[in-house]
């Protein structure tokens, strides 16, 4: 089964944190898509000797970690820019292709739901695979995790959610707050969609 991993993704904890979970996906069976994950670029040697020389990365880290996403977590603290490296831009055309693309092929999303309000982008994705699944009986649903304790605690009065991304999320799902039954719920509707259901 395939599945649209959703949620914020701008500091390196949340996107560790996504990154981690997505290999015990994968570790279970679930073929993940993760947005901060699908935009690898192949970095050219040249390129990462001149990232060397320059002092922004050393030679250790170079051969010991991602490549991309070493050259990616400079551009992102504004270190160097994608033109200097002559990488192609990332704009929100490329990112809203890619993105539509992994959400169009996914069976599910599990959607990480942290923070003082659903991330934007996270409430779009939610939104577009509910409209997706209209049409789609291989769409099963969109499993909503809360980590955060400031939504934890209010999990009997609607999570602290928006209550139209709340509707849409229980409409064709649910919303849990630990790892171990999101993945069961995901392994269930990999299941139905293996017994044809």
């Amino acid at each position: 089964m395939k599945i649209y991993f959703a949620g914020p993704l701008f500091t390196p904890y949340v996107r560790e944190f996504i990154s981690k979970h997505a290999q015990v996906l994968r570790e279970n069976g679930i073929d993940p898509f993760v947005p901060h994950e699908s935009f690898k670029v192949d970095v050219p040697p040249a390129v990462l000797d001149s990232l060397v020389q320059s002092g922004h990365l050393t030679r250790e880290r170079v051969q010991g970690e991602n490549p991309s996403w070493l050259v990616q977590e400079l551009v992102r603290a504004g270190r160097v820019r994608r033109e200097e490296l002559g990488l192609p831009p990332v704009t929100p055309a490329t990112i809203f292709a890619a993105d539509y693309a992994g959400l169009s092929s996914a069976n599910a999303v599990l959607a990480l739901l942290d923070g003082t309000q659903v991330d934007d982008g996270t409430a779009c994705e939610i939104g577009i695979f509910y409209g997706l699944m209209r049409s789609d009986p291989n769409k099963k649903g969109i499993a909503g995790w809360m980590t955060d304790s400031r939504g934890t605690r209010k999990a009997e009065r609607g999570w602290g959610l928006n209550l139209f991304t709340l509707g849409v999320i229980l409409e064709c799902g649910a919303i849990f707050n630990n790892f171990e039954d999101t993945l069961a719920q995901l392994k269930a509707w990999d299941a139905e969609l293996r017994s044809g259901k």
